[in-house]
Order: structure tokens, then C-alpha cells, then sequence
């Protein structure tokens, strides 16, 4: 896949390029509504050009220049007044006030419009499937809970409304808090609809999402490390080595069904940990016990997992097997 930082960088060179266009365009129909306009631009940059000298020189007097600049503005304004069109017609035109356009704020971090152009560009390769994409808190149907009963004293119901709610306030918060998510349960009950979630909100929130199986995850990192793969997927792959350490968020669904080799859990806890130290936030999804993801990995995996992440235990039976038996 080609970056989508560079799709982002260049989506916004081709806005700047067409705000540009659109000024220059603006500044021909003024001068030629009102050639004497010209004349006030040379004289405004011949005027502002003395200005930075004085004040370069540290000259104690440049007070004529700054009523002359005044003036020369007035008569523009003046003019565009005359053509009935506002004051600001002539300005620069951004389509981010925040960036103006450069993708980076003040103090060189990214502007949300550049996160929210990566995101976009991101949903043609972050495994979000239609189908995940209408999977919302809003479209979340609680009744499949009701009719179950209770499990070791709980009520599937009530369980996973609280789920539900602590699901909603991550997705609303993870960049300030720094959370992470550790979703397990049997297959279908509604991990992955949840994780889905999660992605979509913070889509809509311009965060970045990257969403994996884990099975698919370690497959392209183990060709990629071993150089198992065409020239044209080794690019692919070093983009997702790449993007799963930078994202906002990312969603590893499905841990422990994928070909664990040594290299794989050497590559998960170094994916994890990077992460964690550098407060970006994780969601693991798996069908394991805590027991079983110990032994399937490794202790330090595990102490990392089950010291920084908040584990949600999903209860119920197979939503999936459910609808089927409704049929």
C-alpha cells in the first residue's frame, strides 16, 4: 500500500495548489475591474519593504511609513467596497485556518485535517469492511443480550451495557488517556463488534485506526522480516511494519490464532511495549485466558498486557450461532 501519510501530503499540496489558483484568480478580477489596484499593490510592497528596513535598522521613527501603509490599505478595502465584495476577498484563502494548509500545527504536531486526510486514506487499507463500518455504539442491539441467562452469577444484559459504556468513553478519550484494551471472550460475543466501534468513533474524532487480525498481522511482518514476499509487498508490508507503531489506535483482533513462532511473540511485545511507552493506545481481542496467552507468549508479554491494559471479559453465548438458530 502506498503511505498514506504521503496520499495526506499530497491531498494537501493539491489544496494548497487550488486555494493558490483561486486567489491569484480573485487578484485578476480585481485589477481588471480596477486597473489603478496595481499601483496600490506596488505601492504597498515598496512601502512594506522600507518598513522591515527600519525596523531592521532599529530606526526610532517609522511612524510616516505605517500611516502611508494605512492609507494604502484604506484605499483598498475602498475599492473592493466599490465592487461589492467583502473585505477579506483578497485574503489568503485556507481551507484549515489551523494549519493553513501545511498539515502541522505551530509547534510541528499534525493538524487534525491531516489526520482526518490519513484516516480516509487509510480506510482502503485498514481491513474496516463495509460491513465493520456501519458496526457503530448507535447501531449496537442490545436485545441479542436479554434472553440469555445468567452466567457465574452475571447477567449478559447488564454486562454488556457496562462494556458498551466503557467501550464509548475510550473511543471518546484513549488520545488523552492513554488506555489500553484487553477484550476477551468466546468467539461471538461481541469483541469484534465492539472493537468496530471503537474504530468508527474514533474515525469520526480525525484519530487514526489501523484494524488487524492477528493471523493477517504477523504473516505480513514475518515476510517482510524474512524477505519472503514480492518487491511490490515488501513495500506494502514495510508500510504496515511502519504504520502499526505510529498509528493512533491500533486494533489487533483475534490474538492467539495466528502461527506463533519465536519471532512473532518477539514482535508482538515489541509492537506492544513501543506503544505503551510512547502512549499510544491498543486494543487486543482473543478468545484465550489469561493462563493461555502467558504460555502462548511469554511472561514479559504477559506483565505488559495485564499491567497496562484494561481488561473487559465478554460472557454470553455465540450471537452468531444465536441468529442462526432464530432462522
Amino acid at each position: 500500500m502506498e503511505s498514506a501519510y504521503a496520499l495526506a501530503a499530497a491531498e494537501l499540496a493539491k489544496i494548497r495548489e487550488r486555494n493558490r489558483a483561486e486567489h491569484e484568480r480573485r487578484l485578476n478580477e480585481v485589477r481588471t475591474a480596477n486597473p489603478g489596484f496595481i499601483q496600490i499593490e506596488r505601492s504597498l510592497a515598496a512601502k512594506g519593504a522600507a518598513l522591515i528596513r527600519l525596523i531592521t535598522e532599529k530606526s526610532a521613527d517609522f511612524s510616516v511609513i505605517e500611516s502611508d501603509i494605512k492609507q494604502l490599505r484604506r484605499k483598498k478595502t475602498d475599492i473592493l467596497h466599490s465592487l461589492n465584495l467583502p473585505e477579506d476577498y483578497l485574503d489568503n484563502i485556507y481551507t484549515c485556518s489551523k494549519c493553513r494548509d501545511t498539515g502541522f500545527d505551530d509547534r510541528g504536531g499534525r493538524c487534525t485535517c491531516l489526520k482526518q486526510l490519513v484516516a480516509r486514506f487509510m480506510g482502503q487499507n485498514s481491513n474496516l469492511t463495509e460491513r465493520m463500518k456501519n458496526q457503530t455504539f448507535e447501531n449496537f442491539d442490545f436485545s441479542l443480550f436479554s434472553n440469555q441467562p445468567p452466567e457465574n452469577g452475571r447477567d449478559p444484559f447488564l454486562h454488556i451495557k457496562r462494556i458498551h459504556d466503557i467501550c464509548k468513553r475510550f473511543a471518546d478519550s484513549f488520545d488523552e488517556t492513554h488506555e489500553n484494551l484487553l477484550l476477551k471472550g468466546n468467539a461471538g460475543t461481541g469483541k469484534t463488534y465492539l472493537s468496530s466501534c471503537i474504530a468508527n468513533r474514533a474515525l469520526t474524532r480525525g484519530k487514526t485506526v489501523y484494524y488487524q487480525t492477528a493471523f493477517k498481522l504477523f504473516d505480513m511482518l514475518e515476510k517482510f522480516k524474512f524477505n519472503r514476499c514480492s518487491a511490490d509487498e515488501q513495500e506494502q508490508f514495510k508500510a504496515v511494519y511502519d504504520y502499526v507503531f505510529s498509528v493512533d489506535l491500533l486494533i489487533i483482533d483475534d490474538l492467539g490464532t495466528e502461527f506463533t513462532s519465536s519471532y512473532s511473540s518477539i514482535a508482538l511485545f515489541n509492537i506492544i511495549n513501543s506503544r505503551c511507552l510512547d502512549g499510544k493506545s491498543t486494543i487486543l481481542s482473543t478468545n484465550l485466558s489469561s493462563e493461555s496467552l502467558t504460555k502462548l507468549y511469554s511472561q514479559r508479554f504477559a506483565s505488559r498486557v495485564f499491567g497496562d491494559f484494561t481488561t473487559l471479559s465478554f460472557i454470553g453465548r455465540d450471537l452468531r450461532m444465536n441468529k442462526l438458530r432464530q432462522k
